[in-house]
């Protein structure tokens, strides 16, 4: 987990415009991973004017340059005054006029004049923390800026702020997916499908002549593998006694079986062939808790492949059949 939150801070930070180490840019989206997940140093924010942005946009556009807000460069001088090596006492961000206006807000900052406004946070390395708003101007920029800065973020360092940090929504951390829970069940393997672990077992009931699962049965079972759901399929033309357990003959397959085992076996089929949206209906029925079962007496077993006949029977059926060509 520690390694997926790494990852999504670092995605954050790399969603945004170039800008310099000394004061990353940082979205809307990155003000939690940027407060919370980096470190617990104080925090400064200078967040852009509308105006500005506009200005600087157009200034690239006639000299050829990107489109892209840059970061003062009287922010990245006070920045400076902040770093011994590779140690910063004071991370400084930069945060772009696409964003400003919204996280301006969450500071229950209303206008943000030219120059920008500086925000300054201490984090309490708990998930919450106090800020203050620079109430000067940085209109001038250049060394004024500079000072002006650099005293506010030392005052931070040193008495830290005093309002509430308000709350920012954290980095979405991708879901670990599970692995595929899909078997061609057999009469060693069939307890993995109806035992006490499995709540729910799907199974793919093919035809004979079939050698594989279906694509569009493995895709179903890839599509829940975050689900308690065991996928199986079976050849099942031969398990004439697996088969009469659910009502089934092997004329009309395949179908899909759906079996909750336990003290109170049930079970349910899906009609029709093995579509993909049809299979995937029947399935969200049963876990949204709006499909009829019917009761089953006893789980039904599949017959080991040493006693099914390459054509389908049992060897008992075979002798019987020998016998009456013998007497014939």
């Amino acid at each position: 987990r520690v390694v997926m939150l790494e990852v999504a801070f670092l995605a954050c930070l790399a969603a945004t415009s170039p800008s310099s180490s000394l004061a990353p840019s940082v979205t809307y989206s990155g003000m939690h991973a940027f407060f919370h997940m980096y470190d617990s140093t104080p925090k400064l924010l200078l967040l852009a004017a509308e105006g500005e942005g506009k200005m600087e946009k157009e200034e690239g556009d006639k000299e050829g340059k990107d489109s892209v807000d840059s970061v003062p460069s009287w922010f990245t001088s006070a920045a400076m005054n902040f770093k011994d090596g590779r140690k910063k006492s004071v991370s400084f961000a930069y945060v772009g006029v696409e964003d400003a206006a919204k996280v301006a807000a969450r500071f229950g900052v209303r206008e943000i004049g030219l120059g920008g406004v500086v925000v300054g946070v201490a984090v309490d390395g708990k998930g919450g923390g106090t800020f203050a708003v620079y109430e000067g101007t940085l209109r001038a920029g250049g060394g004024h800026a500079v000072r002006e800065v650099k005293t506010f973020a030392q005052a931070l360092l040193d008495s830290g702020a005093s309002d509430p940090l308000p709350t920012f929504p954290p980095p979405d951390v991708p879901r670990k997916q599970a692995a595929t829970k899909l078997l061609e069940l057999t009469h060693e393997n069939l307890h993995q499908c109806f035992g006490d672990n499995a709540p729910l077992c799907v199974i793919a009931l093919l035809p004979d002549g079939a050698t594989e699962c279906p694509s569009a049965v493995a895709e179903l079972a890839r599509r829940h593998r975050n689900d308690p759901v065991q996928f199986g399929w079976v050849k099942a033309a031969p398990q004439a006694d697996f088969l009469a357990a659910f009502g089934v003959s092997a004329e009309h397959l395949p179908q899909l079986l759906a079996v909750r085992p336990g003290k109170r076996s049930r079970y349910a089929l899906a009609e029709g062939e093995l579509q993909g949206s049809a299979m995937g209906a029947f399935v969200d029925r049963i876990l949204g808790g709006d499909m009829s079962f019917t009761r089953l007496r006893e789980l039904p077993d599949l017959e080991p492949a040493y006693l099914l006949s390459p054509e389908g029977g049992s060897e008992s059926t075979d002798d019987e059949s020998s016998a009456d060509k013998m007497e014939l």
